[in-house]
């Protein structure tokens, strides 16, 4: 792009970066191709007020110029987005690491809890048994000692009775 390129910004009030849609004066844009010795044949941007009033600073803008800008800033967003992308990955692995811990912590916990009240029914039980045991123990001892008793007075009655 020669000289000729500053002269695309030269009559503009502001310079437009990429392919442009409006005009400053808000009217579309229309392609054109210079028939300058300069420019033989290259296209660019402008309203058609423009081309009627030469005298008016309308948008001008080689096409060329505004394609390779247009691809400049898409290769820009693009690199933007990779690298978002791979800060929003590294911070999901190391929030999906983080949940991982906590998992494995809270199933430890559990594990343990568990391990404590299966202990305690244990202990628990075991505790129900002998005391089932002891009960039963002395059930029996009274129903022993009742036998013995009943015994002895049916021992007792038939000796007296037999005398």
């Amino acid at each position: 792009m020669s000289s000729s390129s500053s002269s695309s910004s030269r009559f503009n009030r502001r310079q437009v970066t990429g392919v442009p849609s409006r005009c400053w004066c808000g009217r579309k844009l229309t392609t054109f191709c210079s028939q300058t010795d300069e420019n033989p044949f290259r296209r660019f941007y402008r309203c058609e007020i423009a081309m009627q009033r030469k005298t008016e600073e309308h948008l001008f803008k080689w096409i060329d110029e505004a394609l390779l800008e247009e691809t400049r800033m898409v290769d820009a967003k693009v690199k933007r987005l990779v690298d978002e992308m791979k800060e929003l990955t590294n911070e999901m692995l190391a929030k999906f690491e983080h949940q991982q811990k906590l998992l494995l912590d809270m199933e430890e916990m559990m594990n343990e809890k568990t391990n404590e009240m299966m202990m305690a029914n244990a202990t628990s039980l075991e505790e129900m048994a002998n005391a089932k045991i002891e009960d039963i123990g002395r059930k029996m001892a009274r129903i022993g000692i009742t036998v013995g008793v009943v015994g002895a007075i049916g021992w007792i009655c038939g000796k007296l009775m037999s005398y």
